[in-house]
């Protein structure tokens, strides 16, 4: 079920909690084209696997509110030569790849979607952070927590060890003395994984020798963002479900090598 947070109509509202509890479908977010343009969400929701909408109508939907999204972008007498060098650049990208423009501005949408997400997602990982290092503060299962944005990394060398292919993830970790809960985005899904921390530093190279312990899948329409949980896990209906369950593993995995190590140094 995709999950999310969508328009709402003017109508009381203890009657749009009842509806958005009832539909079980709850937006995230707005569409991030209207978040940057400063307007409201006016599109229907899509449901995953519905009828009546077919893949060209969808198409054709999001390419018009990728056309808002670019007509709309603030053009402040200041940063005209900003706005003007951003538009010769996306066409410049456009070109170098052999892609429409409008390729580009999607591609530009949906990064800015995932990173709405994980800011999210980071928030209330950082929240549990801070409420339980009130009792885990200067021991094993201390938490910290880093959110360092846009990381290209070489995915691939040539036979001289020269870059061949790069690849661009939004990342955010929390980590304590053992494990680190590593969260990454790109290309429409969210991965998390949970590693050693002494082998975070390789960051991709270390996560391919790890299964994720969790892939959410991101969607954006002419409704607004939506998400859900690949294979339903973990199943959840909200965020803060998702977080607290994250956090958990984190915790518990860090206690159980904690335990490990000290009857090792009892042997």
């Amino acid at each position: 079920m995709w999950q999310g947070k969508g328009r709402s109509d003017n109508k009381n509202p203890n009657q749009n909690r009842k509806e958005e509890k009832d539909s079980g479908r709850k937006f995230i977010d707005n569409h991030p084209a209207r978040q940057a343009a400063g307007q409201k969400s006016t599109g229907k929701l899509e449901v995953a696997g519905g009828t009546g909408v077919s893949h060209s109508d969808r198409e054709a939907a999001l390419n018009k509110q990728i056309l808002v999204y670019h007509e709309s972008q603030p053009a402040d007498t200041g940063n005209d030569w900003m706005f003007k060098l951003k538009e010769d650049s996306m066409q410049f990208l456009a070109e170098q790849r052999g892609v429409q423009l409008h390729e580009i501005y999607r591609e530009s949408i949906y990064k800015k979607g995932i990173e709405t997400l994980i800011d999210k997602i980071f928030g209330s990982l950082q929240r549990f952070m801070f409420e339980f290092n009130q009792i885990a503060g200067g021991t094993d299962l201390q938490v910290t927590g880093t959110i360092s944005g846009d990381v290209t990394e070489v995915t691939r060398y040539n036979q001289f060890r020269e870059a061949e292919e790069t690849k661009t993830y939004f990342r955010a970790r929390l980590s304590t003395k053992y494990y680190s809960l590593t969260v990454r985005g790109a290309d429409g899904c969210v991965e998390f994984y949970l590693v050693p921390t002494n082998l975070v530093i390789a960051l991709s190279k270390t996560e391919k020798e790890f299964h994720p312990m969790a892939i959410m899948q991101v969607k954006i329409t002419d409704a607004g963002m939506m998400w859900r949980m690949a294979d339903g896990v973990p199943p959840c209906d909200s965020l803060d479900d998702l977080c607290m369950w994250l956090f958990s593993n984190l915790v518990q995995e860090t206690k159980a090598a904690s335990r490990a190590e000290r009857d090792e140094e009892d042997e």
